[in-house]
């Protein structure tokens, strides 16, 4: 009984790391901006992914497992790697560019993850967590509406980072449909492979080209760096994911607002309105209440 509960409290520790983590992502996302384009940045942290993560676990990779993964397990594998990279990774480097840090944070604290866990995991749902997912969406409301004479004229930002929180949440919860054939390590190795081909192809169609030219040390270090919290990413997400259920993992994902506020602030000197900062604790709050449900 005691190993479950250690267990379980790695999990939370690991999901803590990742709001952390998560939090920093729109630093390396914004400054990467200056030197490539939407595509083509996320493409070149995916493969930073691939490489360093490569290299990094491969004492604990098993190579001959590759060969015996199923079809299920690539085709999950493929849907959780194009919903984080294609997706929810380009939609979120777009809205992060254009919006207030904080916001882009706090919509992303959404309680998606316990939305999906409810439709596609089929955990308990009751009338009071339905309501506390309603409140959530007021909240992001409150952070999305430029002008209340406008009710629906919402921030192009905000849009984004709302459909965004829909594919991250689907990535994270496919980690509950894999068999356990792959370690989290093997796990984190294969989606990144997989999530710089699905962009790389994706923006050789779409025309962007090769970034072959205006490389500076600053950026080398920046898809590094992004590289290695990528890593650390899709890393604490699978291993957090398959220890902790989909609703108190949503909670404690909420940590990323308060995270981005310090950031957001120290970096770029933002500091929310009082609007903001009441749709932010109005998601959180719900959040919170959500998990006690």
């Amino acid at each position: 009984m005691r190993s479950k509960k250690t267990e379980r409290e790695k999990g939370i520790i690991a999901l803590v790391a990742l709001a952390l983590v998560f939090a920093s992502m729109g630093l390396f996302a914004r400054y990467l901006a200056t030197g490539f384009l939407l595509f083509q940045q996320v493409y070149l942290r995916m493969l930073a992914a691939f490489v360093i993560g490569f290299f990094f676990f491969k004492t604990e990779l098993d190579l001959g497992k590759f060969k015996k993964i199923s079809f299920r397990d690539w085709a999950i594998i493929i849907l959780r790697a194009t919903s984080y990279a294609l997706f929810g990774i380009i939609l979120f480097t777009q809205a992060i560019v254009i919006t207030k840090y904080s916001n882009v944070s706090f919509i992303g604290a959404l309680p998606m993850t316990a939305v999906l866990g409810f439709v596609l995991l089929r955990e308990k749902f009751t009338a009071k967590k339905a309501l506390l997912v309603l409140l959530a969406f007021l909240g992001v409301f409150l952070l999305a509406v430029k002008d209340y004479s406008h009710l629906f004229d919402w921030g192009r930002g905000e849009i984004l980072t709302l459909i965004s929180t829909i594919f991250f949440a689907l990535s994270y919860i496919g980690r509950k449909w894999m068999s356990p054939l792959l370690n989290n390590k093997e796990l984190t190795v294969i989606n990144f492979f997989v999530a710089f081909l699905v962009v790389f192809i994706a923006s050789l169609l779409k025309g962007d080209g090769l970034p072959v030219t205006g490389w500076t040390n600053g950026l080398l270090a920046a898809v590094v760096g992004a590289g290695i919290f990528n890593i650390a990413n899709v890393y604490l997400t699978n291993y957090g994911f398959q220890k902790v259920e989909a609703v108190l993992a949503s909670n404690i994902l909420t940590l990323e607002s308060f995270f981005a506020i310090i950031l957001g602030f120290f970096f770029y000197g933002e500091v929310p309105i009082l609007k903001d900062i009441f749709g932010g604790l109005v998601i959180i709050a719900s959040v919170i209440a959500m998990n006690k449900a």
